[in-house]
C-alpha cells in the first residue's frame, strides 16, 4: 500500500500539470485572438494627417465595443501603396482619386463601400480668393497632398486666367477652414476647399466670407471608398458590416464626422467585381 505522503505528492504533481495546461491554453487563446485582429488602413491625400491619432482612438473605441478590429492611419502615400501591394487580409479606406491611382497595378483591389455626406456620394472643391491670382506667382493654402492638389488644379474650371503652375507655392494646413482663414488674413492668395467647408465658413466668419470669391470649381469628385482584395471577403465581412453600422451609434457617428461623412453605403455588385465606381 502506498504511503499517504506518496499519494499527496502524486496529487500535487497532477494539479501542477493541470494548472500548466490551463496556462498554455490561455496563452494560446490570447495569441490566436491577437492574430485574428482585422486591421483597417486609412490614408487620404485630400486631407492633412495631423488628426490621425484622434481618428484612430475614435475608430478603435467604436470597433472594440463588440469587434476585434483596429484602425491604422498611414502618414504617406508610398507607405500606403506598399501595404496594399502586399495584399493583406485588411480593409483600406482611401480617396476615390487614390483608388484610381492604384487599381491598374492591383487588379483584384475592389471597392465595396462608398462614403455619403448630405445624401450625396460626390463633392466639389472650390478655388477661393479675394481677387484674381497673379499670372506670375501665387500662394495656395491646401489641406491635401501636393500630387493630389496639382492633379485637381489641372482639371479645374477657372473663372480667371490660367494658374501659374510652375510658380505656385503650396501652404499646407490641417483643414479647409484653416485654408480659408489663411486667405482672409493675407497668408495665402487663394485656398482649396470643399463646398461644404465654404458654407461652414460663411456661418463662422461672416465678415471674412463676404470678401471672398469663387475663382474656380472642380468637376464632381467621388467620396471615400473602402476597398479590399476579393479573396479576403469572407474573413473581412464582419469588418465591412461594422463600418456599415457606424451611423447607428454615437462613437461611430463621431468617427464618420472625422472623415467628413454621414454614413457608408454598399456599392452595387457585378458578377466579376465586388463593387463598381
Amino acid at each position: 500500500m502506498s504511503r499517504p505522503e506518496s499519494t499527496t505528492n502524486s496529487f500535487s504533481l497532477a494539479l501542477k500539470a493541470l494548472l500548466c495546461a490551463c496556462c498554455l491554453l490561455l496563452c494560446c487563446g490570447a495569441v490566436s485572438t491577437q492574430a485574428e485582429t482585422i486591421v483597417v488602413y486609412h490614408f487620404n491625400p485630400e486631407s492633412h494627417s495631423d488628426r490621425n491619432l484622434v481618428l484612430k482612438n475614435t475608430f478603435d473605441q467604436y470597433f472594440q465595443v463588440s469587434h476585434n478590429i483596429q484602425l491604422q492611419p498611414v502618414d504617406d502615400r508610398a507607405t500606403f501603396a506598399a501595404l496594399i501591394a502586399n495584399k493583406p487580409a485588411s480593409l483600406f479606406i482611401m480617396s476615390d482619386w487614390q483608388y484610381h491611382q492604384l487599381e491598374s497595378s492591383n487588379n483584384d483591389l475592389t471597392p465595396y463601400l462608398r462614403g455619403i455626406k448630405d445624401g450625396n456620394d460626390t463633392f466639389r472643391k472650390l478655388l477661393i480668393g479675394k481677387a484674381p491670382l497673379s499670372p506670375q506667382h501665387a500662394t495656395l493654402a491646401v489641406s491635401g497632398t501636393e500630387d493630389y492638389v496639382y492633379s485637381l488644379l489641372g482639371s479645374m474650371r477657372l473663372n480667371t486666367a490660367p494658374l501659374p503652375m510652375q510658380q505656385l507655392r503650396l501652404l499646407t494646413v490641417p483643414k479647409d477652414i484653416d485654408a480659408l482663414l489663411a486667405v482672409s488674413f493675407g497668408m495665402a492668395d487663394a485656398a482649396l476647399a470643399t463646398e461644404n467647408s465654404y458654407e461652414k465658413y460663411e456661418l463662422l466668419y461672416r465678415n471674412e466670407y463676404q470678401l471672398l470669391k469663387v475663382l474656380g470649381t472642380s468637376t464632381p469628385q467621388k467620396r471615400l471608398v473602402v476597398a479590399l482584395y476579393r479573396q479576403h471577403l469572407p474573413a473581412l465581412q464582419v469588418a465591412l458590416e461594422a463600418l456599415l453600422d457606424m451611423s447607428q451609434s454615437p462613437n461611430g457617428q463621431l468617427g464618420l464626422k472625422l472623415l467628413g461623412l454621414d454614413e457608408w453605403t454598399l456599392l452595387p455588385t457585378t458578377q466579376d467585381r465586388g463593387g463598381q465606381l
